[in-house]
């Protein structure tokens, strides 16, 4: 995959750890020149581009809260700054509450919407003018696994609502961006594992022993969802748009 994306500007979105720094880590490594993002802690941010830059020396890090139009506008700007395009999105911010409805207040719910909806547009509709001008974008977004047959899951009505909308938006911004060369598609990982065994992110089944139950036999790792994200980069996808990939091993079938 390293030749067909290297020299691509990639905007990770919330990038400064967890899956969005093991995506733009991924990204660097490919030969992509990359713009990492965090929302408060940019020291550790910086750490992470220094630390890409002994291999991959064009990498950029902002701080920029993508909840808010302000914020995703800063970022868009700094990476036309840096590297004079953005080639590929990917927007991987996504606050989470285990929480009822009725257990969860208008500021909890704004919140799990803002993060995982709103700044999938904020950012997004910042990008395509600049995608529009060079006839070539990319936009990678991410979902729950069920979220394009809106599958109910309890205790996280919010975070599934969000990601429903996310499957929605995006398959109609890939309807209204064919004709300028950029496609809009869709991740939606299960359980993920870090490489300390540790589950970063877990579907939400409301059960922790669901990941041992994964068909393939094992949770995700983040390697895996990169590579699913680096494809939807490459030219192999060129033709590919408006749709919805599961990264799951099969489970939630």
């Amino acid at each position: 995959m390293k030749d067909e994306v290297k020299g691509k500007v990639f905007l990770v979105t919330g990038s400064g750890c967890g899956l969005g720094a093991a995506l733009a880590t991924a990204a660097a490594r490919a030969g992509g020149r990359v713009v990492l993002n965090c929302r408060r802690d940019e020291k550790r941010a910086e750490a992470l581009a220094a630390d890409l830059r002994k291999t991959c020396p064009e990498v950029h890090a902002v701080k920029a809260d993508v909840t808010e139009a302000e914020g995703a506008r800063r970022l868009v700007d700094e990476a036309h700054k840096a590297f004079g395009r953005v080639d590929v999105l990917v927007n991987t911010v996504g606050a989470f509450e285990w929480k009822t409805v009725a257990e969860m207040d208008p500021a909890e719910w704004r919140l799990v919407l803002a993060s995982n909806l709103d700044s999938v547009y904020n950012v997004s509709r910042l990008v395509l003018p600049g995608m529009r001008v060079h006839r070539f974008g990319r936009i990678v977004n991410f979902g729950e696994v069920g979220a394009e047959r809106t599958a109910a899951h309890a205790r996280v009505a919010a975070w599934a609502a969000a990601k429903a909308g996310v499957v929605a938006f995006s398959k109609a911004l890939a309807l209204e961006e064919a004709r300028y060369g950029i496609t809009v598609n869709v991740v939606c990982p299960g359980v993920i594992e870090d490489k300390g065994g540790r589950r970063r992110r877990a579907a939400p089944t409301g059960n922790g022993s669901q990941g041992d139950r994964v068909p393939v036999g094992r949770a995700a790792h983040c390697d895996d969802v990169a590579r699913a994200v680096l494809f939807f980069a490459s030219p192999a996808a060129d033709f590919v748009t408006g749709q919805v990939l599961a990264v799951a091993g099969g489970a939630f079938l």
